[in-house]
């Protein structure tokens, strides 16, 4: 009887005994995230082609071969005939923003002018269609000068005949009315202005080069007045004006806006 009682008694301490060593339930082990790699995309670059060149000389080639190694991709063709024809020509590549052309003609023309010292230059830069946008003239006794082309020059081959019909440089226009202005110009302004170029019925710029009558001090106020002469011709709009020295180096930039007011940029 004592045994049952024993046994009886022990059975809720065997029992929670027992319950202390049970088993606890295993951990329920998530599998973790995949990691996920993030990789840029690479995109290959596309390499600017070397450019074509030609040449009539031993010189003309060094030259060439110069403009074709240092001009980064921005000239897709050269013909270079300076040593004997004083005439250089370039096409530019796409890459060439517009405001980037000026720029680029005046570093192949110091570097045309470093390698054939006192040599007459005449450079024809064209688009990369042929399409002929300027052309940089040096003479030693004159300078540079720079003509923006007519729209009636269609190819390179026309603005060939058009030097040896005729190497002076006059007055020059993209329009008639530009053409007209820089007639007007140059007959006020005989004194002080060697050249002037006109984009301004369609763009409002114009590039003009002063003698050496014009002290540094001057130019402002003859930009100004050019400038103002400009906007009775073509009013209400923004016209800019690039001006350079006797010796074809640029001074500055002038913005004449709609109301007057003029900024001055060196």
């Amino acid at each position: 009887m004592r045994r049952l009682q024993s046994l009886a008694c022990a059975g809720p301490l065997a029992i929670a005994v027992f319950g202390c060593f049970r088993s606890a339930p295993e951990p329920v082990i998530r599998p973790a995230a995949p990691v996920r790699e993030v990789r840029r995309p690479v995109y290959p670059e596309s390499p600017r082609s070397a450019a074509d060149i030609s040449w009539d000389t031993e010189r003309d080639r060094r030259f060439a071969e110069f403009l074709r190694a240092k001009s980064g991709g921005m000239i897709r063709d050269a013909a270079v005939g300076i040593d004997r024809k004083g005439s250089l020509q370039i096409k530019l590549d796409r890459s060439v923003a517009p405001e980037q052309t000026l720029d680029l003609t005046k570093s192949v023309l110091a570097g045309a002018r470093k390698d054939f010292p006192g040599q007459p230059i005449t450079m024809k830069v064209f688009d990369p269609d042929g399409q002929p946008i300027l052309t940089a003239r040096y003479r030693q006794d004159q300078g540079v000068t720079y003509q923006l082309a007519h729209a009636n020059n269609t190819s390179p081959e026309h603005a060939r005949s058009q030097d040896r019909a005729s190497d002076s440089q006059s007055q020059s226009g993209v329009t008639e009315s530009d053409r007209k202005f820089a007639i007007w110009a140059e007959e006020h302004g005989r004194a002080y202005l060697r050249y002037v170029q006109a984009d301004l019925e369609r763009n409002g710029r114009l590039w003009f080069g002063v003698t050496r009558e014009v002290s540094p001090a001057d130019v402002p106020e003859l930009t100004k007045s050019l400038l103002e002469g400009a906007m009775k011709r073509f009013p209400r709009r923004t016209l800019t004006a690039i001006v350079f020295d006797p010796n074809g180096e640029r001074i500055g930039k002038a913005m004449l806006d709609s109301r007057d007011r003029i900024r001055w940029e060196q």
